[in-house]
């Protein structure tokens, strides 16, 4: 049994990764429109911001992720897909962004 504040700190993360996509594809942050991880990350609560910074970096070598970095410093990023990111948010507990529901 995994400890409870370690526990914490997972469904933390996978929430947290969920938001960064979500917010990525409501802004559709795809194709030729990328954007800084420090403007990604500013998008977020203060207190998150350092998390967010690093859980991006981390995403981006994630191939299950559809976060890819961008251009040659690699510090932008963008979804790989609208697609592939609706299904990760689906597959990882999120709600999908108004302007991307089927419904």
């Amino acid at each position: 049994m995994i400890p409870r504040p370690i526990a914490d700190a997972v469904t933390d993360d996978r929430s947290l990764r969920v938001k960064i996509v979500r917010r990525l594809a409501r802004k559709t942050v795809v194709g030729s429109h990328k954007k800084q991880v420090d403007t990604v990350k500013n998008w977020f609560a203060a207190s998150d911001q350092g998390r967010v910074e690093m859980l991006l970096r981390e995403m981006i070598r994630d191939p299950d992720v559809p976060i890819e970095g961008y251009g040659g410093s690699r510090d932008n990023v963008r979804l790989s897909s609208i697609e592939s990111a609706k299904a990760y948010i689906e597959a990882n507990g999120g709600d999908l962004p108004w302007g991307l529901r089927d419904d």
